[in-house]
């Protein structure tokens, strides 16, 4: 078992990780030409999906990232032992579609509003 200084140092590795996979991401995606509302969206279902918490399994104290606590529960232990992880997961992926779709709206309605201003 991990002490709980390197299991903090851990986590943070982890966090770090997954904000820099995500800024990659955004940058693949504006270098592709993708639509405004598209990267934002695909930015915040990314976040969901890497920093979303969830216990290790249904008695441990400390916390992994859900999506590999769900996928690991669910193929080794089946459906109903990773529900404490697919929950947090779900509500996440929820709230960052919505995050997201407001988002990439205010964003893709600033890019208009400014091609509209400089066109006079």
């Amino acid at each position: 078992m991990l002490e709980t200084g390197t299991y903090i140092n851990a986590l943070l590795i982890y966090s770090l990780a997954a904000v820099i996979a995500l800024l990659v991401m955004v940058w693949w995606l504006v270098k592709l030409g993708g639509g405004r509302f598209w990267i934002a969206l695909l930015f915040w279902l990314g976040a969901a999906v890497l920093l979303t918490p969830a216990y290790a399994n249904m008695q441990a104290g400390t916390f992994a990232p859900a999506v590999l606590v769900a996928v690991f529960q669910t193929v080794f232990f089946g459906v109903e032992t990773a529900i404490h992880a697919i929950r947090p997961l779900g509500f996440a992926m929820g709230l960052a579609i919505v995050v997201g779709g407001l988002h990439g709206l205010v964003w893709v309605w600033l890019g208009r509003r400014r091609v509209k201003m400089e066109q006079r």
